[in-house]
């Protein structure tokens, strides 16, 4: 019996229902985030940041603080995965804005947030590596790294966002923080265990 470790070749409708369901599951985790007064890792979390310290919408600058990255996406990934990456940055910043007055969560508890945030938005992601695509940013470098190094993804995204949650202390309630890195370390595991090389590779 052999294992064929390729990429499969989706067609073009599997693509897209594949990104529709992974950007609609990181929008969701995203609306959670902020409906908590939380953040998370990656350029999504610096986004947040940004946001509550300016009063901008978290779409807008999102979308913006990914744009440096998908030139270093081309080149290192192609042109497939920079602009499914584009594509999928672009839908979440969207859907996340749109999807506000839709599904209210006022007033959910900051541990119910990160935890449901970590599941939801870590198995979109998956969805997102599955499809050749990512939300841009220090995921497209952790993919980058675990494909050159070996290093998993979610262990090098965690990295980052250790650095990131130490400047949130100066903008945000520690216990807002604290509750953030739950969210986090639940998402990052999920990556780091279930998107592995030898079970699934991206090139």
């Amino acid at each position: 019996m052999s294992t064929d470790l390729s990429i499969p070749r989706y067609s073009w409708i599997e693509d897209l229902q594949g990104l529709l369901v992974a950007t609609t599951e990181a929008a969701l985790g995203m609306h959670l985030l902020r409906a908590a007064g939380l953040i998370t890792g990656g350029t999504a979390g610096l986004a947040l940041l940004i946001s509550y310290a300016s009063g901008w919408g978290f779409g807008l600058v999102f979308f913006l603080v990914n744009l440096p990255f998908y030139a270093f996406a081309w080149m290192r990934k192609g042109r497939g995965f920079a602009v499914k990456s584009l594509v999928s940055v672009t839908a979440v910043s969207l859907l996340a804005e749109a999807m506000a007055p839709f599904v209210p969560v006022d007033g959910i508890h900051p541990a119910a947030a990160a935890t449901l945030f970590g599941v939801v938005c870590g198995v979109g992601l998956l969805g997102l590596f599955r499809h050749d695509s990512s939300l841009g940013g220090v995921s497209i470098v952790a993919l980058i790294l675990q494909d050159r190094l070996g290093i998993r993804a979610g262990w090098i995204q965690l990295g980052y966002d250790l650095s990131l949650f130490a400047v949130a202390l100066a903008v945000l309630p520690a216990d807002r923080v604290l509750w953030s890195a739950l969210g986090a370390l639940i998402l990052n595991a999920i990556i780091a265990m279930n998107h592995r090389r030898d079970w699934y590779v991206v090139t």
